[in-house]
Formats: structure tokens, C-alpha cells, sequence
């Protein structure tokens, strides 16, 4: 079942960006950029203008991929994350934008030891993008942005023990810097 899962995850994600490529070609308004949150996290963002002011964006990112341990046990652990949001633009004055929007978002990470230990990690979410942008040039612009969310996370274990949370957070530590490209 789990491999099933993992399966129909990847399924979505190539689709929805083979899809974004589709789409790409129509419209002579798209945006790709770096989603930096600290110097450890980061997120690839592509937008698309689906009507003035309105953007689909998505975001892919790598959750997470690393090993940990010590003499008797090493843990791996990898994942991976995806955002479909639409984002709305409101101009403050020529350079600088008010952006928001409701932006949707799962991941899922794979954790496992040496000792044949493992767990699966799914987080569903619902956030709200707030932010800002200035257009440092036609083609380049930098944002500002937070997404406050209510997510849902399950943690499924190999011995039957699963737990979950729920959270809902506004959080200073969630401000992302975004680097992108216009063409």
C-alpha cells in the first residue's frame, strides 16, 4: 500500500508539471524563481498568468534528505513536497505588489535505519500566501512571503504505531524570500 502511495504521488507531481510545461506555451506570462526560507530550505517556484493579476503557482520542493546516527544506528531519512496555490497581485505603486492567495500543499517523507526500522510521514495542508513583491527589473523581481496554514500530519510506523497532529501557525520562522525570472 505504501509503495502505492508513493506511486500516486509521483504520478500527480510529474503530471501537474508536465502539464505546467502544456501550458507554458500559451501564455507569454510565466515566472520561475528560488524559494529560500533560511539557509537550508528551499523550494523550485513556477507561476503561470492565467488572467491579469492572477497567478497559479507551484512549488516543489525537497522536504528533506539526510542521515543521522551514531556507532550502533544510522537513520536516512528523504522527502519530498508540493504546492498548487493561486496567487492574486495587487499594485501598491509601479515596482511594488500586495500578494496573497490560498495555496494547498502535501508531502511526504520516508524515514528507515540500519536496524530495517521504518516510517512513512504524510503532511496535508491548506495555507494563505501573504507577501510582497518588487519588480527590480521587467524580467526579475524579488518577494517577500509568509503562508500561515492548518496542516494535517500522519507518521505510519512499520510496528503498527501511528501517530498524528494537527497545527494551524502564523510563524516569524515561515518569512521566504523569493528570486525569480520572467518570460
Amino acid at each position: 500500500m505504501r509503495g502505492n502511495i508513493l506511486k500516486s504521488l509521483l504520478a500527480v507531481i510529474f503530471l501537474t508539471i508536465f502539464g505546467a510545461q502544456v501550458y507554458a506555451q500559451e501564455s507569454p506570462n510565466r515566472e520561475i524563481g528560488i524559494r529560500l526560507s533560511g539557509l537550508e530550505n528551499f523550494d523550485f517556484a513556477y507561476k503561470k498568468e492565467n488572467r491579469e493579476n492572477r497567478y497559479f503557482r507551484h512549488r516543489l520542493g525537497l522536504v528533506n534528505i539526510g542521515v543521522t546516527g551514531n556507532s550502533t544506528i544510522s537513520i536516512w531519512s528523504m522527502g519530498l513536497g508540493y504546492a498548487l496555490g493561486i496567487e492574486n497581485r495587487k499594485a501598491i505603486n509601479d515596482k511594488l505588489k500586495f500578494i496573497h492567495g490560498f495555496e494547498p500543499r502535501v508531502s511526504v517523507s520516508y524515514v528507515f535505519t540500519n536496524d530495517r526500522t521504518e516510517s512513512w510521514n504524510f503532511q496535508l495542508g491548506l495555507g494563505y500566501v501573504l507577501g510582497f513583491q518588487y519588480d527590480v527589473s521587467e524580467s526579475f523581481y524579488v518577494n517577500i512571503e509568509t503562508i500561515p496554514a492548518l496542516t494535517f500530519r500522519r507518521n505510519t510506523r512499520d510496528d503498527n504505531n501511528s501517530l498524528y497532529s494537527v497545527n494551524a501557525g502564523f510563524s516569524s520562522n515561515g518569512i521566504a524570500v523569493t528570486l525569480a525570472y520572467r518570460f
